[in-house]
């Protein structure tokens, strides 16, 4: 039986375009026009129009329909047959698309992967979005085996490998076999009796918490360093067994993406956090995507993000290109979503895809294809590798690579196949939409199973050549599986890396040594920069690396082997040879290989690469990603590396490409407090004297700046401390330090009081002065508060108050409230909401807030509307009561009463401009629209278009609908500080909450006494008691308020 994969060669070419011979032909000479087929009228009557209208038309049209009016409302079309969907595709020039299979061979079409025959493998998504029709049915998804039996290219034969998989949407060929992810379990099927049905069925893994049918354990893909990565592991994970008998084994993953060993079984969480796309291109960098984030990547493994248990790094992955309202793409017809004013932006990305085939792009860049089955198009974007971190830029600014304009077209996701061609699961669904995300009234109205008795798989390939376009043939020795490590398909050399390393063929091992290392005898050439790099990880994956192979290939012209190399020399870096090959990399011309060098030294403690890091650190520490590869690496010596750093500023040790001196510039701002933080949480007296004596010296770069960086890092780390030292504030340590360091602080001291002097001398300039202010806290308590008191005076310039007050807070001075009580009426405009924040921070303080306010001292103004709500629904009841007598209203805890009681609001006519006040009074501390505001909640560009009703539902009623990452977390500190925020990175040694207005606070764990998931969002209930019917018609105005079309 041939495979569609060997028939693409053999298919005449009238026979590949007879469908879409009208729509390729005007693609290549650049007409748009949209077949009237589309429209359903014949397709000769087809008329031409410019590309560049289309999408303008098609956004100037989702406009004219905004307001009241949902897009539920609107008429549909009908399902096309396959021949007239095909004639609604508009393609990137120099491509065409063909039919492989459709309904009824294929059904709900989500993933589709090649085994190492070639043959064709589907997941068929058929439980989604609710699952069985009836309560107590089996599971509905499948994954089913398509076959081509005359030869014409088109699938024709159908055999369904496995039924009744629960939610199972994402496969991967593995072990004779297929993997597949099903909701809460990873299954292992294979057909050992040849009747193409799966005999076996075996649990890998279970324990996964899915989120919902979109967020969900899956996307499985071999990586090149051997590992199986997915999408989105979170949960009790038990290792149930498999096909090498691994025992059971019980993990808990956090919110993160999941990995395990097909050698060992070993897993646990990977790095990032992906949705549906999952993806690793040709060079090794793996990408994933949520729906409004089309390109992420995670620079660091999980295991390096953990080994520093002393820093905090936050968000472990980046958006690689633009994300939310800043994507373009251009549908063809309207966007009918809950979100509609993401029409022309990504609202429903996944199915992220490297192109691995080899017939078309630049084989330096990475060409990225991302699904959105909303806007039924699938757009394409080059990933430049040239750099770090990556760069992608769209491939076409104004148009997209495929779209379509039948309205029942689903792109799901997209794979490279045997024969290089690109293939694309098309879903075909009316409606692609989770009822969740809808309000209940408008989700039951509609018919979310319409289509799913239909289903395409489309195949993208270059017009031309069609030689290029090559037969797939199994391999059919293991000599020949190293043959196919120097082939031009990328698909082919990660298939014939995982053979070997599933199978284990140690025969191997010398010639894939030789493919790394050696050149022709008569040319002098090498193997191909790719097979050199897949020979590396396969003898990798055999365990027949050796120190040897190691070092050929750090020396290797090609900077991904020597970038790969430098990743593996972690393992081997107590052998000398490698360890001193890994620091002379440190001076590599490209960053990538640095970047490494920064990773790799993490794995040993010597002081050669401690300096190493230092230098690293002065060259490439101001930028962000690689100040973080460092900082995961300096666990034992923050100190000494910033101590080397300074040393080095000081005598220019080292010097850039044009010979000027290498020092710390305000580039490395975060990398230097970060380093004092990490020595102050470590508390090693040695490295603490040796990092005083350092900030404290003379010498050193000029300016006061880092001295007051590197101090204000050792405050925040101090109290994280766990060991002899004990936990304790700088200004303990210096008031009272212990006999190891009482020479070093000193100096330390001196520097304390002079910024006193200075933040009190009104001759200084007052940029000069607020900067000494923030070092005020670490003086002792007495001088500190002393300090502080003198700038809240009337005649003390705003900014300089609130310095003062902010200094204050940081201080933790069991009075400051009462202080700033006792100085309000002097206080400015600028320091009045700091000093409110303050007040609010200990149960005590609030009362006596409350006792200010009732006797006039503080107007209740000062109040915004998260204060004030957090007040009157405050956990302690006696707070709660004295702020319901003081402030009023008490909050309803009837949350739809209150939606009714506002509901008048969506029939009367607001005003925008008295809306967008509303909206900064009320929103704007979490939330950000057309520039206003701040992303911290949810992110809700997406309003305009929405309909009211559910508008006005999810402002009155904020936890309906509460998504896991906005849960509203409370931290109660061991000093009665009360803190609430979202949860966005911590570490075995500090929790960071990001709080309104953006603000993160690091918070020790040895500082916390409690710490809670409130359950709740952290947008309050209780709005109502701060705006009126008139001033929420108000704000629905302003937030539907009119967009000008991309």
């Amino acid at each position: 039986m041939e495979t569609l994969a060997m028939l693409t060669h053999r298919i005449p070419r009238p026979s590949v375009r007879r469908a879409g011979a009208a729509l390729v032909g005007a693609a290549l000479f650049g007409f748009a026009s949209l077949p009237d087929v589309c429209r359903g009228q014949p397709a000769a009557q087809t008329k031409p129009r410019t590309e560049s209208s289309t999408p303008r038309s098609a956004l100037e049209s989702i406009e004219s329909t905004r307001g009241g009016r949902h897009w539920v409302d609107l008429a549909t079309d009908p399902p096309k047959s396959p021949d007239d969907s095909l004639a609604c595709f508009r393609i990137e020039p120099g491509y065409e698309i063909e039919l492989v299979a459709a309904e009824p061979l294929v059904l709900d079409p989500v993933a589709v992967a090649f085994d190492e025959r070639g043959r064709l493998f589907v997941a068929e998504y058929a439980d989604y979005p609710t699952g069985p029709v009836r309560e107590g049915d089996p599971p509905l998804s499948r994954v089913v085996l398509l076959e081509d039996t005359d030869s014409d290219g088109r699938a024709d034969a159908r055999h369904v490998f496995a039924d009744q998989l629960r939610f199972a949407h994402s496969l991967m060929a593995y072990r004779g076999g297929i993997l597949v992810g099903a909701q809460t379990e990873i299954v292992f099927l294979k057909d050992t009796d040849g009747d193409r049905r799966a005999d076996v069925r075996d649990v890998l893994f279970r324990g996964f918490v899915a989120a919902h049918p979109q967020m969900q354990i899956g996307n499985p893909r071999w990586g090149l360093d051997n590992q199986v990565y997915w999408n989105y592991g979170p949960g009790e994970i038990v290792r149930v067994g498999g096909p090498d008998g691994a025992g059971a084994m019980t993990i808990q993953i956090p919110q993160k993406e999941f990995r395990f060993d097909p050698r060992t079984m070993e897993f646990g969480p990977a790095s990032g956090l992906g949705q549906f796309g999952n993806t690793i291109d040709p060079f090794g960098h793996r990408f994933f995507c949520t729906n409004r984030n089309p390109i992420m990547a995670a620079p660091l493994s999980w295991e390096q993000w953990q080994r520093n248990p002393f820093f905090a790094g936050g968000r472990d992955h980046y958006d690689v290109g633009p994300s939310g309202g800043d994507t373009v793409v251009f549908p063809l017809v309207e966007m009918k979503s809950n979100y509609l004013s993401h029409a022309g932006t990504h609202t429903s990305a996944c199915g992220t895809t490297a192109y691995l085939g080899g017939l078309f792009g630049d084989p330096s860049t990475t060409d990225l294809f991302v699904c959105e089955p909303i806007g039924h198009l699938v757009t394409r974007t080059i990933v430049r590798a040239s750099g770090h971190p990556l760069t992608a830029e769209r491939a076409r600014p104004k148009a997209d690579f495929l779209a379509s304009s039948d309205t029942w077209f689903r792109p799901a996701s997209l794979a490279t196949g045997p024969d290089g061609s690109l293939y694309l699961a098309d879903m075909y669904r009316l409606w692609v939409e989770h009822p969740k995300f809808l309000p209940a009234e408008i989700a039951s109205r509609l018919d979310w199973r319409a289509g799913d008795d239909r289903g395409r798989v489309w195949r993208i390939h270059p017009t031309a050549p069609r030689a290029t376009v090559r037969p797939f043939h199994p391999p059919a020795s293991d000599a020949a599986l190293v043959d196919m490590l120097r082939d031009a398909n990328g698909w082919r050399r990660r298939l014939a890396q995982r053979l070997v390393v599933e199978r284990g063929i140690q025969g191997l091992a010398p010639p894939l040594r030789a493919m790394l290392g050696e050149r022709d005898a008569e040319s002098g050439a090498r193997e191909p920069a790719f097979a050199r790099l897949h020979a590396l990880w396969t003898l990798d994956g055999l365990g027949a690396l050796s120190p040897d192979d190691l070092l050929a290939a750090l020396a290797d012209p090609d900077v991904f082997v020597r970038r790969d190399a430098t990743k593996l020399a972690a393992r081997f870096i107590a052998e000398p040879r490698i360890f001193a090959r890994v620091v002379e990399l440190a001076r590599d011309d490209d960053a990538r290989v640095r970047f490494e060098v920064a990773l790799t030294l993490g794995a040993t403690d010597t002081p050669a690469a401690g300096d190493t890091l230092a230098e690293l650190a002065l060259r490439d520490g101001g930028e962000s990603w690689f100040a973080t590869a460092i900082l995961t690496s300096v666990a034992t010596r923050s100190g000494t590396v910033l101590g080397t750093m300074i040393a080095r500023s000081a005598v220019g040790a080292t010097t850039e490409a044009n010979g000027a001196p290498r020092v710390i510039e305000a580039r490395h701002a975060r990398i230097v407090r970060e380093l004092s933080a990490i020595a102050g949480a470590r508390g090693d007296v040695e490295e603490l004297g040796a990092l005083l004596a350092a900030i404290g010296g003379t010498n050193g770069p000029p300016g006061r700046w880092w001295r007051q960086t590197a101090i204000a890092g050792l405050a925040a780390g101090l109290p994280r401390h766990r060991g002899d030292l004990g936990p304790r504030s700088l200004a303990a340590l210096i008031d009272q330090p212990p006999d190891a360091l009482r020479d070093a602080v000193e100096p330390v001291r001196r520097l304390l009081h002079e910024a006193a002097s200075i933040a009190a001398d009104e001759t200084q300039p007052l940029e000069d002065r607020i900067e000494a202010v923030d070092l005020l806290p670490f003086l002792p308590a007495e001088p500190s508060r002393a300090a502080c008191a003198r700038l809240l005076a009337p005649n003390q310039p705003g900014a300089l108050q609130a310095e003062a007050v902010r200094a204050l807070q940081r201080s933790g001075a069991r009075d400051a409230a009462r202080l700033v009580l006792g100085r309000w009426a002097g206080l400015g405009p600028a320091a009045r909401p700091i000093a409110v924040d303050l007040l609010l921070s200990r149960p005590e303080t609030i009362l006596d807030a409350l006792d200010a306010m009732a006797d006039g001292t503080v107007s209740p103004s000062v109040l915004d509307v998260d204060q004030r709500v957090r007040l009157l629904t405050h956990a302690d009841a006696s707070i709660k009561k004295r702020a319901i007598d003081l402030l009023g209203q008490a909050v309803s805890a009837n949350r739809t009463g209150v939606v009714r009681d506002f509901s008048a609001a969506l029939t009367l006519a607001g005003a925008s401009d008295a809306g967008m006040k509303v909206f900064d009074r009320v929103c704007a501390k979490c939330h950000r629209v057309d520039g206003r505001g701040h992303d911290v909640g949810p992110d809700i560009s997406d309003v305009r278009n929405r309909d009211r009703a559910a508008l006005l539902n999810d402002i009155l009623d904020p936890n309906q609908k509460l998504e896991p990452r906005f849960t509203d977390y409370i931290v109660v500190s061991n000093d009665g500080r009360v803190l609430n925020g979202l949860i966005v990175s911590e570490s075995p040694d500090a929790v960071v909450l990001r709080q309104s207005e953006g603000k993160e606070e690091t918070i020790p764990r040895n500082a916390i006494d409690q710490l809670k998931a409130s359950g709740k969002s952290l947008m309050p209930e209780g709005v109502e008691t701060e705006i009126n019917v008139r001033q929420m018609a108000d704000l629905l105005e302003y937030l539907k308020g009119p967009r000008t079309p991309r």
